[in-house]
C-alpha cells in the first residue's frame, strides 16, 4: 500500500518533467524552422554600414560673402551616423573639383576665390560598421559680391577671411608739428578690402621710437573713423627734413593681433623748427 502511495504522489512531478521536456522539443523545432527559412537568431542580426539614399543637397545663394549649409540627404545603417563634411571647388561645369583647405563644417562661407567657380560638399558617413560618401550636385556659378554703395557701413564681426582690415587714412593735425607742448590729433579710418567702413574695429597706435605718450586702443564710429590725442615727449625731435613715424594696428575683437583680419601700417608725420 505505501508503495502506491508513493506511486501516486510522486506522477505531478513526472508530468511536469514530461511537459517541460515537450515544450523545450518544441521550441527547438521552432526554432529550426525558422533557420530554414532564411531568419536569423537575435545574435547573428545582419549590421550594416551607411549607406546613402538620397544625395546631400546644398542650401543659400551661391554669392561671394555668403553663407551655404549642407543638408547630408538620406542614410541608413545602424546607428549612431556621423557625419563629416568637405567643401570642393569644381569648374563652372561642376567638374575637376578639389577640396577646399579648411572647409570641414556644415556651412561654408562664400570667398571672393570661388567666384567664376562653382561648390560641391561630400559627406561621409560613418558608424561601427564602417563609411562611405555621396556627393552633392554642384552649385551655380558663384558670383561676386555687389560693391558697397558710397558710404556703407558694417561692422568689424562681419568681416572674414579672405577679406581683411585696411588702414585707409591716417591723417596728423598739426602737420608739421613744431612744438612738444601741443598734443597731436592722429585721425585713423578703417576699410575692409571691399569697400566698406568698418564700424568697431579696435585701432592702436604708438610712436617707433617711443617719444610720445601711447593711448589706449580705440574703436571706429560707423564711418570707420577714431582719432587719438598723443602728446610728445621730452626727446620728441623736432627739427627741419625730418619725421617721427607711427605704428599704427586695426584688429578684430577676440582675434589674434597678428593674424585674421588685422591689418597693420606705418606712417610718419613731419616736424619742423
Amino acid at each position: 500500500m505505501s508503495k502506491q502511495i508513493e506511486t501516486v504522489r510522486s506522477r505531478p512531478a513526472l508530468w511536469a518533467l514530461a511537459g517541460a521536456g515537450i515544450l523545450a522539443l518544441a521550441l527547438v523545432a521552432s526554432v529550426a524552422a525558422l533557420s530554414g527559412s532564411g531568419f536569423a537568431a537575435p545574435s547573428a542580426i545582419a549590421q550594416y554600414a551607411p549607406a546613402n539614399t538620397v544625395a546631400p543637397t546644398i542650401s543659400g545663394t551661391a554669392r561671394q560673402g555668403n553663407t551655404l549649409t549642407a543638408n547630408p540627404g538620406t542614410w541608413t545603417g545602424d546607428q549612431p551616423i556621423v557625419f563629416e563634411f568637405a567643401w570642393l571647388r569644381c569648374n563652372a561645369g561642376g567638374n575637376n573639383c578639389v577640396a577646399i583647405p579648411a572647409a570641414t563644417t556644415q556651412t561654408y562661407a562664400v570667398t571672393a576665390a570661388d567666384v567664376g567657380s562653382t561648390l560641391r560638399v561630400r559627406v561621409t558617413g560613418r558608424n561601427s560598421q564602417g563609411s562611405s560618401s555621396a556627393t552633392s550636385a554642384q552649385t551655380a556659378v558663384v558670383t561676386a559680391a555687389p560693391a558697397p554703395a558710397p558710404g556703407s557701413t558694417r561692422n568689424v564681426s562681419a568681416v572674414v577671411p579672405p577679406d581683411r582690415l585696411i588702414i585707409d587714412s591716417v591723417q596728423f593735425t598739426p602737420n608739421p608739428v613744431r612744438t612738444r607742448t601741443q598734443p597731436i590729433n592722429v585721425r585713423v579710418r578703417v576699410l575692409d578690402t571691399r569697400g566698406f567702413a568698418i564700424q568697431d574695429a579696435v585701432v592702436f597706435i604708438r610712436s617707433t621710437p617711443v617719444v610720445t605718450n601711447t593711448p589706449p586702443e580705440g574703436r571706429t564710429d560707423a564711418q570707420g573713423f577714431v582719432t587719438f590725442s598723443v602728446l610728445p615727449q621730452a626727446d620728441f625731435p623736432i627739427r627741419n627734413s625730418y619725421s617721427v613715424q607711427f605704428f599704427v594696428r586695426a584688429r578684430k575683437t577676440g582675434e589674434n593681433p597678428l593674424a585674421g583680419v588685422s591689418t597693420r601700417r606705418l606712417v610718419q608725420v613731419a616736424t619742423r623748427r
